[in-house]
């Protein structure tokens, strides 16, 4: 028992090495932050489309509580445009991360207030990020079992289209003569 096996490394890692690291891709150099950092989902930051939606989520996700967060007040802060940030506000509240509703103040007066969700809030009604190329999923209908023939009818016989260049099957009704192909000379 005076033999020492142990299995843990002899020195604390020091970060990525040439080593150790992946042949490509992104490697992360990490810092623990211990203020003035803002915690971002992963759902939040790898969406898909738009990067001024990001980071119009990521910006306001930092903003102390009561900040002003008007189109006006984010344009003053982004060099994106009215559009582009009124946009990326309406994804948001698409997706259930931005929540505005309008307060009436004792004045008599109507206030927005902005409520943001760092995951999306569940009770908001979802609307395709872009209509004119995401559809519906067609529903397939389940095959069944078939159908009984209604009473007093006899059952029918199911369709066997002939492949191309074979005669039709024969119902009992005569078929028209056919007429011989001429080419032409």
């Amino acid at each position: 028992m005076d033999d020492r096996q142990s299995n843990a490394r002899a020195c604390a890692d020091s970060g990525p090495s040439p080593d150790t690291s992946p042949p490509a891709g992104v490697v992360h150099v990490r810092t623990r932050l211990t203020s003035d950092f803002t915690v971002l989902a992963n759902a939040l930051a790898q969406r898909r489309g738009s990067a001024v939606t990001v980071g119009v989520a990521a910006y306001i996700l930092s903003l102390p509580d009561g900040a002003r967060v008007s189109i006006a007040a984010l344009c003053a802060h982004f060099t994106e445009g009215e559009i582009l940030i009124s946009r990326a506000l309406r994804e948001l509240e698409a997706e259930g991360y931005v929540e505005r509703r309008r307060v009436r103040l004792p004045t008599g007066r109507f206030r927005t207030c902005t409520y943001v969700h760092d995951v999306p809030h569940g009770t908001v009604r979802k609307r395709p990020r872009h209509p004119r190329t995401e559809r519906p999923p067609t529903p397939h209908p389940t095959p069944g079992p078939p159908k009984p023939p209604a009473p007093g009818r006899p059952p029918r016989e199911p369709r066997n289209h002939p492949a191309q260049g074979e005669p039709a099957p024969s119902r009992g009704l005569p078929t028209p003569p056919q007429r011989a192909r001429t080419q032409p000379t």
